[in-house]
This record gives structure tokens, sequence and C-alpha cells, in this order.
């Protein structure tokens, strides 16, 4: 089996209030999260998971403060890829902080799960704001359904709660299982406080605090714990000084 590495690219930043994150968890807080994008590096095709968003993109859907880290394009060339370049993205999800710039892959081949791309074509009211067709108009969508295997080490694993179809994606690494958790969530979601576990022993984890179902939100986060050797948060603040992981 091949042996992958996962290179963070951040594309920007939102503030939020830390209970977005952490069901029932410090509200009120504020908290810096970055957007991100991630790229499997070592195999023959050149897989993304999740594209990130500018800063303009967010401030249609976010009325907290956005900022730019670099753009999608200026992460890409650090890598020295264009655009075009990309063969797979691997959509966690449809959220316009994860698939800001998919439209811009004009040759990818863009994995889903096929409840999400169902829940993003016609959301439910509540979370109409989370999704924005107009970001993924031309993009080349392959539905899948449940657990699978996308290439010879990396599988998208479904977690649902965050939304309907949200997935996470394992990849095999030198040290292990690497699993980058596609729900909004961060390193904190799976380390509880001495404290609240003292208080609740039932919480292994904290559900996020978006979700379409609190409960499959928890048992997904409880599913991925347990199947990881690394966890790769996809908001976690830390990301931004990571160069590669392993």
């Amino acid at each position: 089996m091949k042996k992958y590495r996962i290179v963070p690219l951040p594309i920007g930043t939102l503030e939020v209030d830390k209970s977005c994150m952490m069901y029932l968890t410090e509200p009120g807080v504020p908290i810096t999260i970055p957007t991100m994008s991630f790229f499997i590096e070592g195999g023959e095709k050149n897989i993304l998971v999740d594209t990130g968003a500018s800063a303009d993109v967010m401030k249609k859907h976010w009325a907290g403060d956005v900022s730019d880290v670099q753009s999608f394009e200026e992460a890409l060339a650090k890598l020295s890829l264009k655009p075009e370049d990309i063969d797979i993205i691997i959509q966690t999800h449809l959220h316009f902080d994860h698939a800001g710039n998919s439209a811009k892959c004009k040759n990818a081949k863009v994995i889903v799960q096929e409840a999400e791309l169902r829940f993003a074509l016609a959301p439910h009211p509540l979370f109409v704001p989370n999704y924005d067709l107009e970001l993924v108009k031309g993009v080349k969508f392959y539905p899948v359904k449940g657990d699978t295997e996308i290439v010879d080490g990396i599988k998208v694993i479904s977690t649902p709660g965050h939304s309907p179809g949200t997935q996470c994606v394992a990849v095999e690494t030198a040290k292990g299982t690497a699993i980058i958790v596609g729900f909004c969530c961060i390193q904190q979601n799976f380390e509880i406080e001495p404290e609240l576990q003292d208080m609740i022993p039932s919480w292994l984890v904290l559900t996020p605090g978006i979700h379409t179902d609190s409960l499959a939100a928890f048992d997904s986060a409880l599913k991925i714990k347990g199947m990881a050797d690394l966890l790769v948060p996809c908001h976690e603040p830390s990301l931004m000084q990571m160069d590669a992981i392993p």
C-alpha cells in the first residue's frame, strides 16, 4: 500500500464563536479558524481535499471577520501546480468555506457523497446560507454512497451529522492512518477537558456546534476518533504552521 503525506494549504480565516466548533462549550469566546485545502502528496494523481474559500466568498455568507491568507492559485504554485493540474478533489462537504475554489479545477473529478449533493441542491431553509450553487457551477461531480476507496491508500468515510453527507478522508501514511476530519471541528473536539469529562463522562468527543443532526454528529466524531492514528481536524488553527503531516 502506498504511503502519503498531507500538505495543509491555508486559504483564509474566519472568526467564529467557539461553540460553533464545540457543541454548548465556551459560548461567547471568539476563535479564528482557517479555511483549508489539503494536498495529498505521494501518488500518481494530484489530489486535493476541499479547496477552501477566499475572503470575498466568505463575506457573502459569514457576518464575522474574515481574511485571506493566500489565494488558491498561490497555494498551488508553492507545489508547482495550477488549478488545471488537479485530477481529483475530495469534497468533505459542500459548505461555502470548503468548496470555494473547486470550480477553478476544470479537469478535476470531484468526489462527494450522494446525500450531500442532494441536500446542497435543495437545502433546508435553516442551512441555505451554508451553500452557494454559484461556487460549484460546472463542477464534475462523481457522487459516492458510503465508505469508498478512491485510490490505493486513500478512502472516504461517511460521517453524517454536521451535514447530511459529510465525509472524512483516511490517508495511509508512514505513521499510520491519518484522517482529515471533514466536519467543523478543532483538536479540542477530540481532547475533552478533564472538568467537562468529570461532569459529563459520556461525552468522549464534542459534537460539532453546527449540525443537521447532533446525535449523528457525535457518533461520527466518536467513530473517527477510534479509527485514526493521526487526526487532522479541518479547522484546527495550528494547521497554519504545519508544512506536512506526518
